[in-house]
């Protein structure tokens, strides 16, 4: 049953990975798609390709900022008056923190998430770069 429960995870994981790592980009150069005029295909205007830009950071930072609410929410309360505090994982830890570090992962399920998705996306853009992308010398 344990390992049914991690498969599902895992699946919704990358599914999610999937989602955020390849439907924000393109669900907003579709979006510049539609305000983009009859300049043709070559071109993008500036103020289109702004709007992907930032749309898509703007995109990100909302989805963290969910993610963080239902950390917040749905997580299990830490510290003093919820139960044993989580030992923070190392990038969030002073040189001078001496607090011993749980057996296990220090890693909740949203963190790993966006680490999947960056993992997933820098995979799939270096293979896109070594195979599909092409030369960008000129031919002669």
């Amino acid at each position: 049953m344990r390992v049914l429960g991690q498969l599902i995870t895992f699946v919704a994981t990358f599914i999610a990975a999937v989602i955020i790592g390849f439907g924000v980009p393109l669900g907003w150069i579709w979006i510049g798609s539609q305000l983009q005029t009859g300049s043709g295909a070559s071109t993008v205007n500036f103020s289109v390709a702004m709007v992907i830009l930032f749309g898509i950071i703007l995109t990100y930072v909302l989805l963290l900022y969910l993610a963080g609410v239902v950390m917040a929410f749905f997580g299990p309360r830490e510290g003093p008056g919820g139960g044993p505090a989580r030992a923070r994982a190392p990038w969030m830890r002073g040189m001078t923190d001496t607090r011993e570090l749980k057996r296990g992962s220090a890693m909740g399920g949203i963190e790993r998430l966006f680490v999947v998705t960056t993992m997933l996306v820098t995979v799939a853009f270096w293979l896109w770069f070594a195979f599909k992308a092409g030369s960008p010398l000129p031919n002669q």
